[in-house]
């Protein structure tokens, strides 16, 4: 069995799994806004950065000399959706596996000790 096995996890491998998801999801979602956002920042340019929360949205807009170049938007109840279900469905499946771990490993400690 390698560490990948859920039901070798500690809970240090699930936090870390955890803080995984959760920057890959940052990346995944301002990752097209980093261009936008270093370049609406440079020395010598007229940028504006914009961070909303209106409405139950989440919204981002970066502006470079007055013309919008990147906005990005996102309901509060799926932001919240993507940053708490994976990790709570990779909890239960560590749950899961852990259990069925301990359970054979009492059934063969059961049987070494009757042997």
């Amino acid at each position: 069995m390698s560490i990948l096995s859920l039901s070798r996890w500690r809970p240090i491998h699930l936090l870390l799994g955890w803080g995984a998801y959760w920057a890959a999801l940052v990346i995944a979602a301002l990752g097209p806004a980093v261009p936008a956002i270093l370049s609406a920042t440079r020395e010598g340019t007229h940028g504006e950065i914009n961070a909303n929360f209106g409405d139950s949205v989440l919204s981002l807009t970066v502006k470079e000399l007055g013309k919008v170049t990147w906005t990005g938007s996102v309901h509060f109840f799926t932001a919240a959706l993507w940053i708490g279900v994976p990790p709570l469905v990779l909890w239960l499946l560590w749950m899961r596996a852990r259990s069925g771990a301990m359970r054979v490993a009492g059934r063969e400690q059961r049987v070494e000790s009757r042997g």
